[in-house]
């Protein structure tokens, strides 16, 4: 018997998660280009019909769902796993949900803190400038890209800063953030 040889087992193992690490990748791509594509467009439209006062809202929403799913992102990937090991065994769908969660951080971090968090960012700035031009769409162009500097900067720190404060919220409360996830996700199920 070769020595040198590694069982199939571990063989097919670390095939199958290489595939699903690769799989992930690509459906991490496409779900960005969708998402994006879409919020985009209608957050582009939803700055083009409403006046200034209605589309500030809309961009601090913006900001606060790219926060909120940072938060979730750095929670779960932070969360101990044995108090919800023993609620899944206990089999409260929450519980099972919060382990499955957990067990998936990379996953679901990548998809909370990279899809969700930094298309919000991006598409944020865009709606920051698009306010910016609708102000000063009139005005010359010296002061027009003056005030869309200052709102774009303005948008980077709001975020940049919320994030921050976010990170340390995350850490501290990560298993009651993570719990509350599990019970919003299972509350869309049958």
């Amino acid at each position: 018997m070769d020595t040198k040889t590694t069982p199939p087992r571990s063989k097919e193992k670390r095939i199958k998660k290489k595939k699903s690490r690769t799989g992930w990748v690509l459906t991490a791509f496409l779900l960005s280009f969708v998402i994006t594509a879409a919020l985009s467009a209608l957050n582009d439209k939803v700055v083009d019909l409403l006046p200034v006062a209605a589309a500030a809202p809309v961009l601090i929403l913006v900001i606060a769902l790219g926060v909120v799913f940072d938060v979730i992102g750095l929670a779960v990937a932070t969360a101990d796993i044995r108090p919800f090991n023993s609620m899944a065994a206990n089999r409260l769908r929450t519980g099972q949900k919060a382990v499955w969660l957990i067990n998936n951080a990379e996953k679901v971090s990548s998809f909370c803190n990279d899809i969700v968090g930094d298309i919000a960012g991006v598409v944020s700035g865009a709606t920051g400038v698009a306010i910016a031009i609708k102000i000063f769409a009139s005005a010359e162009a010296e002061a027009a890209f003056i005030f869309t500097l200052c709102i774009t900067s303005l948008i980077a720190a709001l975020t940049v800063g919320l994030k921050a404060a976010g990170k340390s919220i995350a850490i501290k409360y990560s298993e009651k953030i993570v719990l509350f996830s599990a019970k919003v996700l299972c509350g869309f199920r049958k």
